[in-house]
């Protein structure tokens, strides 16, 4: 515990209650005084006396009055995003490149071969992302389509109208195709655009989020897949950064010349229904990925698939190792890997009926495999994800 309790604004153009629970996390651990009444307002509180500020001073842009008053009080700030460091600010965000890869190998792993970006607009944050996912492309010798989105005052049934353009637009890019969205809100509405002008999701078009807001991904006719940011450890190394600046005066006047950019790493992405989906029109590598899919939870072997698929072992794995680039059995524990996730994500199984329900002969094979996806344990994992959604 602290010798004396600090006081921490939090002073945030965007809220999202993950981060305030990182930080109210940290600020119980040291005993700090948070002051929440601009976390979900960005109305000055001229006059503040403190000791430090959390903010986001913009998501998609530059909140001018917020990071001006933020600035106004010369406080042991950090900010949640890239505007930080221009304005002369410490600043912690989530690495854009690491985001774009993640988004791009979970396209790649499910065959496709077209891709798009969404929206296309201006602003540091999306062309963080999408440089991300387009050089993550582009080294594979993919090229993305950009999209723009469809004003909806422009327009003159509003939002209908606007989703109606939209769908058309999607309707001439090349099928099947995966889209990566700046973020969940975006990511929906290209959902509802499909649904307005017939599209498949994801047969004709895979829809890619980021965020993960369950509340959000889980509950729509079609459930969003989203790359999943650690919120809430986002807002505890952010406190933990401030609380190192706050210590000593010299630390504050050091990070104000140096001002950097931290990054974190994004966690994994969560797939549902809106990329459930193999992309290859190889006949055989579809019947063959569509029989374990519907079969992984019976112990398959490579033998198995093989007889199903219609082709010899050899033909099989050259043609996985073609369109999928992976092989049978790597498929098979991609899948079951898959479904391990969901479950410890969604039930409160043992470890031992997680096992058996993934096709797994028991716990010490479910930690195994597990481990060779994840950098941590399946009941970490769990803790993790129940943490982040509590």
């Amino acid at each position: 515990m602290a010798s004396s309790a600090r006081s921490v604004l939090l002073a945030l153009s965007w809220y999202d209650h993950r981060v305030h629970r990182g930080v109210a996390r940290y600020a119980e651990r040291f005993g700090w005084y948070l002051d929440a009444r601009m976390a979900n307002s960005t109305e000055p509180v001229w006059g503040w006396q403190g000791d430090g500020v959390l903010c986001k001073i913009g998501c998609t842009a530059v909140d001018e009055e917020l990071r001006n008053f933020v600035l106004s009080l010369n406080l042991p700030t950090v900010d949640l995003s890239v505007f930080g460091p221009p304005a002369g600010l410490p600043a912690l965000e989530f690495n854009p490149m690491e985001i774009g890869r993640l988004a791009a190998e979970h396209f790649l792993q499910r065959g496709f071969a077209h891709f798009a970006w969404y929206p296309n607009l201006p602003g540091a944050p999306l062309a963080a992302r999408r440089n991300g996912f387009q050089n993550c492309l582009a080294e594979r010798g993919f090229p993305v389509h950009l999209l723009d989105p469809i004003p909806t005052e422009q327009v003159p049934q509003g939002w209908q109208d606007g989703e109606l353009k939209l769908g058309r637009k999607l309707a001439k890019l090349p099928q099947p195709i995966g889209i990566l969205a700046f973020n969940d809100d975006w990511a929906v509405q290209l959902l509802r655009a499909c649904e307005a002008v017939g599209l498949q999701v994801p047969e004709q078009v895979a829809v890619l989020g980021i965020d993960n807001q369950s509340l959000v991904c889980e509950h729509l006719a079609v459930p969003l897949s989203s790359v999943r940011l650690d919120l809430e450890a986002w807002g505890e190394q952010a406190a933990s950064m401030l609380h190192r600046f706050m210590e000593k005066e010299s630390s504050w006047t050091e990070a104000q010349k140096e001002a950097d950019m931290a990054w974190m790493s994004p966690s994994e992405v969560v797939a549902r229904r809106s990329t459930d989906v193999i992309a290859v029109k190889h006949s055989a590598v579809s019947k063959a990925v569509a029989f374990i899919s519907e079969n992984f939870a019976e112990g398959l072997q490579v033998a198995d698939v093989v007889r199903a698929s219609g082709l010899s072992r050899s033909g099989l794995k050259e043609a996985f190792r073609r369109h999928l680039h992976r092989s049978i059995h790597e498929e098979i524990q991609r899948v079951q890997c898959l479904e391990m996730r969901r479950l410890l994500r969604t039930t409160d199984w043992t470890l031992d009926r997680v096992a058996r329900a993934c096709g797994l002969a028991n716990v010490r094979h479910l930690h195994r495999l597990f481990g060779r996806f994840e950098t941590m344990t399946p009941q970490e994992y769990r803790k993790l994800d129940q943490a982040a959604t509590d």
